[in-house]
C-alpha cells in the first residue's frame, strides 16, 4: 500500500457514528475556549471548562482514528459499523456528563459524594468500559482478517490493542488513597500518587509534577494507535527486510514506555522529573529494541535471500 492512500482523507469518513461524533467535539471543544478565558470558576486549581476541552479533543482524535482504522476492515462490516455506534454513542454519554458537571462546578471523576454524583459517575464508567470492550472487539477483528496486507493488519492490531491497554490503565485511578479513606471528603480515587489531586502540574495536560501521575500512562497507551499509524506509514518508506521488524518492535516498545511511565506514577514519581533508576530503565529499553530490531531485520534479509535464491 502506497503512504498517500493510507491517509486518504475519506477514510476518516469511513465509520459516520465516529466521523461525526469527532466534528462534533471539535466544534463543542473550540466553543468552550471563550468559557476557558472568561470564566474565573476554578476546580482542583484550574479552570473549570479545562477538563471537558481536554476530553472533547481527545474524544475528537479518538474518534477521527477509529472511523480511519475501520475503512481496512473488509470482513464483519455490520459489526464493525454497530461497535463505532457503541463507541460513539459511549463516548457522548460520557463527555455531556463530564461537561454538565463542569458547568456547575462539580468534579465528574471519583465523585461519590452524593447519590446523584455516584449514579453519574457509575454511569460514566459503566458507559467507557463499553468503549474498551468495542475497544479490544476491533483490534481482534482486525488481528484475524486475511483480506489486508500482513504488515497492515500486524500494525493496526498492536496499535489497537496497546490503546485498549492504556485505556485500562484509567481503573488504576478509581482506587480510594489511603488518605482518602482516612479523612472521607466524598471523593474515591485519584489521578496523582503521593499528593492529593490539584497540585502543582504541567501546563494544560495538568500532570503533576511534585509526585506520580496516572494520567501519564493511560495517555500515552489511549494513543497508541496513532504511534502505530505513524510506524506504519514509515515502514513503507523502508526496504522490505526492515519493514516488520519496525512495526513489531515500535509497537512493543512504545507498550513498554508505557508500562515504564505508568511505573513511574506508582512510585509517586513525576513525569517530569525522572529518577536515575528511570532513565536507566528508558535507556535499557531503548537498547533492547534496537538489539530486536537488528536481530529481526537480519533474519527478514537472510529470508528474503533464501527465498529469491
Amino acid at each position: 500500500m502506497q503512504p498517500e492512500k493510507l491517509f486518504e482523507l475519506s477514510r476518516l469518513k469511513h465509520n459516520k457514528s465516529l466521523f461525526w461524533l469527532a466534528v462534533i467535539c471539535v466544534v463543542v471543544a473550540i466553543a468552550l475556549i471563550p468559557l476557558w478565558i472568561l470564566d474565573s470558576r476554578q476546580l482542583l486549581g484550574v479552570s473549570v471548562w479545562e477538563k471537558p476541552i481536554k476530553f472533547y479533543i481527545s474524544v475528537a482524535i479518538f474518534s477521527f482514528t477509529y472511523s480511519w482504522l475501520s475503512s481496512f476492515l473488509t470482513r464483519g462490516r455490520r459489526w464493525v459499523k454497530l461497535t463505532g455506534l457503541v463507541i460513539a454513542v459511549s463516548l457522548a454519554v460520557e463527555n455531556v456528563l463530564i461537561l454538565a458537571m463542569a458547568s456547575i462546578g462539580e468534579t465528574s471523576h471519583f465523585n461519590v459524594s452524593t447519590p446523584i454524583a455516584i449514579a453519574i459517575w457509575s454511569i460514566m464508567a459503566t458507559f467507557i468500559s463499553f468503549v474498551l470492550l468495542s475497544t479490544i472487539f476491533i483490534s481482534l477483528m482486525i488481528m484475524f482478517q486475511k483480506q489486508q496486507e500482513f504488515n497492515l493488519n500486524l500494525a493496526l492490531a498492536l496499535g489497537s490493542f496497546n490503546s485498549a491497554v492504556g485505556m485500562g490503565l484509567a481503573y488504576l485511578m478509581t482506587q480510594p488513597t489511603a488518605l482518602q479513606l482516612a479523612n472521607y471528603q466524598g471523593i474515591a480515587g485519584a489521578h496523582a500518587v503521593g499528593v492529593s489531586d490539584g497540585g502543582p502540574g504541567l501546563p494544560f495536560l495538568g500532570w503533576s509534577t511534585v509526585a506520580g501521575d496516572l494520567r501519564v500512562g493511560h495517555f500515552f497507551g489511549l494513543h497508541s494507535i496513532q504511534v502505530a499509524a505513524i510506524l506504519l506509514a514509515l515502514s513503507l518508506l523502508l526496504p522490505l527486510a526492515f519493514r516488520v521488524p519496525l512495526i513489531l518492535v515500535g509497537n512493543l516498545s512504545w507498550l513498554g514506555f508505557v508500562g515504564l511511565v505508568t511505573w513511574q506514577s506508582l512510585r509517586a514519581e513525576p513525569f517530569s522529573s525522572p529518577s536515575e533508576l528511570t532513565i536507566i530503565s528508558f535507556v535499557a529499553l531503548a537498547a533492547i529494541a534496537s538489539i530486536l530490531f537488528l536481530a529481526l531485520s537480519l533474519a527478514q534479509s537472510r529470508a528474503g535471500t533464501k527465498t529469491m535464491a
